[in-house]
């Protein structure tokens, strides 16, 4: 009981401790949305529910192998049998039954509900490290999303004073409507732009309150940036720590575990269950013919022994059965071996290409951008065409969201990393 008490507060705790730090309007950072995940996300507090209620299966399960105390009282009337054998009156009795021997079946659904109660306890740690991992991915996705949405709007703010220049020229007999209108198809384009990735943000703000267990029209402000060092990952033995750390797979080998000990409770089936019983009654009755008096108090005590003859091979069926579920249980563990080796690879490699992508961007927005204000010069000195320099603006805008794209899958793919890896975070 106090166990189960303890781990209760545990799970009520942070979400306690959220409520009092955390307010509303508050720019949120990383660290604050894995802390409201794992406080107020629904699908963690149901995991830990199930956690509980395994270990309370466990616990249940131990007390097979100690006495039972049953109390019992019946009342009856009897009449129509003659006037020697109408009676009535009540029984009141107290039993202890002791399992002697079940064949090991006791013991087995003992280890099983222990194992039970691990797996459970494995599954909220997998529970946990995937949704740290969703929040991680969809709070960095929000960010990336942000600044492109002011790239966009600075975009269009470059366009927007450019068509507006293009039409002062134009009215006083300067410009071409042509470069006025391609301008402002260039302006129409980055709006349509600006809408898309502002919808964009919106559900991505959808899906990171839905995590944190914040209302769908609550104000979400994001305090970090996606700025930082982005270094490649040196080649290392990931694989082996995951398959070590790794929840999933702990759970995997438990469940393997329990499908071994499903074969001695099938197997306990066809020994002997001996079982002892003693009982004591007291009988209050009217006085009759058969029994004068009107208190008895009887005991007696009782062994019982059943042994299976004939069952139709059903036990060894079911043992099979059992054996044969133990067999595909080990191969899904190693073939979610081989799964996590092959993940871990694909996400370090992920992670590496994310920054190789950055060094190359980051290069390619410096060259895109000095190219945008040598172009914009040469325009205003009318040594560029238009088209030009509507170019040289697409070309910026495109290498600057092709940054900030590549920072957000490198965290993504860092998040990815870590899940994969199993770390407790």
């Amino acid at each position: 009981m106090k166990v189960l008490f303890c781990i209760g507060l545990a799970l009520i705790a942070p979400g306690v401790y959220a409520q009092s730090v955390f307010t509303p309007d508050a720019p949120l950072s990383l660290a604050d949305c894995q802390a409201l995940a794992l406080s107020q996300n629904r699908r963690l507090s149901a995991s830990g529910r199930r956690q509980l209620a395994a270990e309370a299966g466990r616990d249940a399960a131990k007390t097979n192998r100690l006495p039972k105390l049953d109390f019992s009282s019946t009342g009856y009337y009897v009449r129509g049998l003659g006037t020697t054998l109408n009676t009535q009156g009540v029984t009141a009795g107290v039993g202890v039954t002791q399992p002697i021997y079940s064949g090991g079946r006791i013991r087995a659904q003992t280890a099983l509900a222990g194992l039970t109660a691990q797996a459970a306890a494995e599954d909220v740690q997998a529970t946990r490290q995937q949704l740290v991992a969703e929040t991680d991915q969809t709070y960095w996705q929000t960010v990336a999303l942000r600044d492109q949405v002011t790239l966009a709007e600075g975009n269009r703010a470059q366009l927007l004073a450019l068509v507006r220049d293009l039409d002062n020229k134009f009215k006083a007999g300067l410009g071409y409507k042509a470069d006025l209108l391609r301008a402002q198809v260039q302006l129409r384009d980055a709006e349509v732009r600006l809408l898309r990735a502002r919808d964009e943000q919106r559900q991505s703000q959808l899906v990171l309150r839905q995590l944190i267990g914040r209302p769908p029209g609550d104000s979400l402000r994001l305090a970090e940036s996606i700025e930082g060092d982005f270094p490649a990952v040196s080649p290392a033995d990931y694989a082996a720590q995951a398959l070590t750390q790794r929840p999933d797979l702990r759970r995997l080998a438990l469940t393997n575990q329990a499908d071994s000990l499903q074969i001695d409770v099938a197997r306990s089936v066809r020994r002997p269950q001996v079982n002892a019983s003693v009982n004591a009654l007291y009988l209050r009755q009217k006085a009759g013919f058969l029994l004068p008096d009107n208190s008895y108090t009887p005991a007696y005590a009782l062994v019982s022994v059943n042994l299976p003859l004939i069952h139709w091979k059903e036990n060894r069926l079911l043992e099979a059965q059992r054996r044969y579920q133990a067999q595909a249980s080990q191969a899904d563990l190693m073939e979610a071996r081989q799964q996590v080796a092959l993940e871990v690879n694909r996400d370090l490699l992920t992670l590496n290409q994310a920054a190789r992508r950055i060094a190359l961007q980051a290069l390619t927005v410096a060259q895109a951008q000095e190219n945008l204000r040598l172009n914009d010069n040469r325009f205003r000195a009318g040594l560029l065409s238009l088209v030009d320099l509507l170019e040289a603006q697409t070309l910026s805008q495109r290498a600057a969201a092709d940054l900030v794209d590549a920072k957000a899958d490198y965290r993504i793919a860092e998040a990815a990393l870590a899940q994969a890896m199993g770390e407790q975070r």
